[in-house]
């Protein structure tokens, strides 16, 4: 009986003491707690990079866990009550297998560059270790020739990819499998696409839709508008948030007739209308998809710092993509076209294909705007800005746009290439001094133009 008494009052005594943490940790925990439970109140508090939310759940990010991030996610798309598991199946089934070649073809050109003595600075100074993580824009298994196909051509570079189609970001942080090879090879280069999937996979889209759009004498499409002017013009505005959209007049709001005859009206007019479709719970989750990045670079800054700060990271923007059931040749007549955009967004009630598209570019115009906001927190971070490119390319080569989607989600093989070459040149440092964002319609106006 005195055995059992001694061993209740020690685990009494261990669980006292918080198993083995400290006080500081604990009070960690409850901080972030309390800040995820205002992140899903308050989103838009964290979209940008000096809101002071988002400064103090960086000063805890160390106790901050993926079970919370996955907690937040089943929250938006499947309630408070879900205990559904959060898990992309790019590593299953038929998808997974095609994923797997695909790797494993890209993985085998690593290591015979390698071999070769690749990475002998005496010899080959500009030669560069890529390591790649991401969706389908860096690894389309089949068909199409992805942007890290034509990257991996490039005699300087040697690719170590984990990308697989269809991964969501969210799976990619949570198995931890990047900071094995993070350690192991020890890049020049780190490239990271994703949130696509996370958006669209699943007929996810849905849960971002109002029913009942935003009446267009709100005060806050007006403001939208011109924040979206002024984000087009490069002008460095607060991103706005779920409920509101101040521009004061320190940020360039007195200047917004300047800017405004210097962007794409149209485009303007159609990001607009598809802000008034998006719901709260996109504004979660843009949140929630930053905060998954910045845990992603900080724990690579943490397993490693001198290496973290001779590294260069780019994160991927994606293009308008244009809902669609139109079947091309190739493994998309093998699958629904339309199940990742138009079907979802038919669902909500929106039949018009104008407003459709005006709902994914808002989306996308959103993504890249947050990913360029993440990228001012770090010197070493670039962002390759895909807006626009496949209109453009369409444009130069007096064809439709529609001619150059392959799918609802991905380019056709040769704007992939255009897409790689802007790549190329970030990974290269073949940029203006101080410039970390790159436009790739700038970048093929100017190759076009030499």
């Amino acid at each position: 009986m005195k055995n059992y008494l001694l061993i209740a009052v020690l685990l009494i005594s261990f669980n006292a003491k918080g198993y083995g943490q400290n006080k500081d940790d604990t009070n960690g925990k409850i901080i972030v707690s309390r800040l995820m439970d205002s992140l899903w109140i308050h989103p838009s508090s964290f979209i940008n990079h000096d809101d002071p939310n988002w400064i103090r759940l960086n000063q805890h990010l160390e106790n901050v866990n993926i079970l919370q991030l996955n907690d937040l996610i089943h929250s938006i798309y499947f309630g408070k009550s879900s205990f559904l598991l959060n898990k992309s199946h790019a590593d299953q089934g038929f998808i997974g297998t095609l994923n797997h070649s695909a790797d494993s073809k890209k993985l085998d050109e690593f290591h015979k560059k390698i071999r070769k003595g690749f990475r002998d600075d005496n010899l080959h100074p500009d030669n560069k270790v890529v390591m790649v993580e991401g969706d389908s824009w860096f690894e389309y298994p089949v068909f199409l020739k992805d942007i890290t196909d034509h990257l991996e051509k490039e005699p300087n570079l040697a690719l170590y990819t984990m990308a697989e189609g269809s991964d969501w970001i969210s799976n990619m942080i949570s198995n931890f499998q990047y900071e094995y090879v993070y350690k192991k090879i020890k890049p020049d280069v780190f490239l990271i696409s994703g949130g696509g999937n996370d958006f669209v996979g699943d007929y996810r889209l849905s849960a971002f839709i109002r029913r009942r759009p935003i009446h267009n004498n709100d005060s806050l499409l007006k403001n939208y508008r011109n924040y979206v002017i002024l984000r087009l013009s490069k002008k460095n505005v607060s991103i706005c948030g779920a409920n509101y959209c101040k521009i004061n007049k320190y940020d360039y709001n007195d200047s917004v007739p300047l800017y405004e005859g210097k962007v794409d009206t149209a485009l303007v007019n159609q990001i607009v209308t598809g802000r008034k479709y998006l719901n709260k719970n996109f504004f979660r989750f843009m949140a929630t998809m930053k905060l998954e990045y910045k845990m992603l670079f900080e724990s690579l800054k943490k397993l490693d710092p001198e290496l973290f700060r001779s590294i260069k990271i780019v994160t991927q923007g994606y293009d308008y993509a244009i809902p669609s059931f139109h079947r091309r040749f190739g493994f998309r007549m093998l699958m629904d076209n339309g199940e990742w955009l138009k079907e979802p967004l038919m669902t909500c009630g929106i039949i018009d294909p104008y407003t459709q598209q005006a709902v994914v570019k808002t989306i996308i115009f959103e993504i890249n705007e947050m990913l360029i906001e993440l990228g001012r927190e770090y010197d070493n971070i670039y962002h390759v800005d895909s807006r626009g490119i496949v209109a453009y390319y369409a444009k130069v080569h007096h064809k439709k746009t529609e001619k150059y989607w392959y799918d609802e989600l991905h380019p056709r093989s040769k704007v992939f290439k255009v897409i790689s070459d802007t790549y190329v040149d970030v990974i290269n440092g073949n940029l203006p001094p101080g410039q970390k964002v790159v436009s790739v319609v700038e970048h093929y106006k100017e190759g076009t133009n030499h």
